[in-house]
């Protein structure tokens, strides 16, 4: 079997622990799994970013590219948004105890073994209790995280979880475009070019989500909205002028700012409808 059919075997399962959830937990809103689910794929992608992006811990084998970090954002992109959301999800919802918890991180060092014994990921100095460690404390953190927002009773949590899930939405369209070979930030911050490029934008969306926040989460204002999209425009027009920004094979600022844009829309009806704070 190819290798990235493993990858996507191990999707599912994690799609299947969401889908379960959702079913099984008719009392929680569609809405609250919705933003849990964004910000627990927004937390892995940060962690992974520091662990796999800065320093190198393991490698990802998905057999689709030549390129190692190619291959490494595809394998982040897929694991990263489908098992480990869905498994925080499954606790969460299900307020799994410690028990539970110790047998889902079980499960997840036997599938890391047969991913390293059958040749689809590799370590470089990462080790089985590393895993072991974060993935428990992960676990821990979404149960007791979930139940702050269900209900939600703090603003500022209801805003810092935004935060992470107006990351998500703005950020994936981005490695999805690099993989796709359609556009690249030129920096030279590391000798490979997807990394290089990830690691730039990364940090440029984490600073620019703030700006996202600030104007939809706090100040209520539908004025103040529009200012997020003006960010992005000048700031990727300005990208682009400086040649940080290249776009290749036909694409163009305007299909870039239509997925951009598309986030933040997304972003705006999700924080709408989502977490609602009840009037005292």
């Amino acid at each position: 079997m190819a290798n990235i059919y493993w990858y996507y075997l191990i999707a599912i399962i994690g799609l299947g622990a969401t889908v379960f959830s959702i079913y099984k937990k008719q009392t929680v809103k569609r809405s609250t799994f919705l933003v849990f689910y964004l910000f627990t794929t927004c937390i892995t992608w940060i962690g992974e970013f520091f662990v796999l992006g800065l320093l190198d811990a393991y490698a990802y084998k998905t057999g689709i590219f030549s390129d190692p970090w190619a291959q490494n954002i595809l394998g982040h992109l897929i694991l990263n948004s489908t098992f480990y959301p869905g498994t925080a999800i499954l606790v969460a919802a299900n307020c799994l105890g410690y028990g539970w918890i110790s047998f889902i991180t079980i499960i997840y060092l036997l599938i890391e073994y047969l991913c390293l014994k059958s040749g689809i990921y590799e370590h470089h100095w990462w080790k089985y209790y590393m895993t072991g460690f974060l993935i428990f404390f992960f676990q821990v953190f979404s149960k007791k995280y979930f139940t702050m927002l269900n209900p939600i009773k703090s603003r500022l949590i209801r805003n810092i979880t935004f935060y992470f899930v107006g990351f998500v939405l703005l950020h994936y369209p981005i490695p999805v475009l690099l993989l796709l070979g359609k556009q690249y930030y030129n920096v030279n911050w590391a000798e490979n070019l997807y990394l290089s490029s990830t690691m730039f934008i990364f940090a440029y969306q984490l600073i620019e989500v703030i700006i996202l926040i600030y104007c939809v989460c706090i100040l209520k204002k539908w004025y103040f909205k529009l200012i997020p999209f003006c960010i992005a425009f000048f700031g990727q027009y300005i990208l682009m002028k400086l040649n940080i920004l290249v776009l290749k094979d036909g694409w163009n600022l305007l299909y870039s700012m239509i997925l951009y844009f598309s986030s933040i829309v997304t972003f705006i009806i999700i924080e709408k409808y989502s977490l609602k704070m009840k009037v005292q």
